[in-house]
């Protein structure tokens, strides 16, 4: 009878320690406001059956993350910059974890540094990126999808499969 009656006591006691720590909310606080933000693209055509890499241009610019609610919730949405890329918006969750950034989409232009036009439909496979105090972001997304371009310059449009990642650098822009 006093084991029954010492595992409750210690069952709750384990309770009330892990409803004393951090909530979700906290740890959305951390990454909440505006950086510099620094991408990086590493993609690859494939079109009949041969891979072609395309070199691109690191492409800075800026990126804000506004808590939605309570519960920890974000909005990531990444500035486009004119000719080089269209915006881009992320939702993800914060927890003891890290800022876990759902799986997203991605309509829009890269323009890679031979100055080819890339229209694209592309999906990020998000990964789950750390929460440190000095308000660093840094993490890579897997990208799929299809893209079209004008290869040769001469106005016939070819669609290729693309893989890749895409690579991410935000540091904390302070007020």
């Amino acid at each position: 009878m006093k084991i029954k009656h010492l595992i409750i006591c210690l069952l709750a006691f384990s309770m009330a320690l892990t409803s004393c720590g951090p909530d979700n909310e906290e740890y959305a606080d951390k990454v909440i406001g505006n950086y510099n933000m620094t991408i990086t693209p590493n993609l690859v055509l494939k079109y009949v059956g041969q891979s072609i890499p395309l070199d691109f241009n690191e492409i800075s610019t800026t990126c804000s993350i506004a808590k939605v609610d309570e519960q920890g919730n974000i909005v990531m949405n990444i500035k486009g910059v004119n000719g080089e890329v269209n915006d881009m918006e992320m939702k993800g969750y914060c927890s003891g974890l890290g800022m876990k950034l759902e799986d997203s989409s991605y309509d829009g232009i890269f323009v890679a540094d031979t100055y080819t036009r890339l229209d694209c439909n592309l999906k990020f496979d998000n990964p789950t990126v750390s929460i440190t105090n000095a308000k660093v972001l840094n993490w890579s997304t897997t990208v799929s999808g299809k893209c079209e371009m004008d290869f040769d310059g001469s106005g016939a449009v070819i669609t290729c499969d693309v893989s890749g990642t895409i690579g991410f650098y935000g540091t904390y822009i302070t007020k």
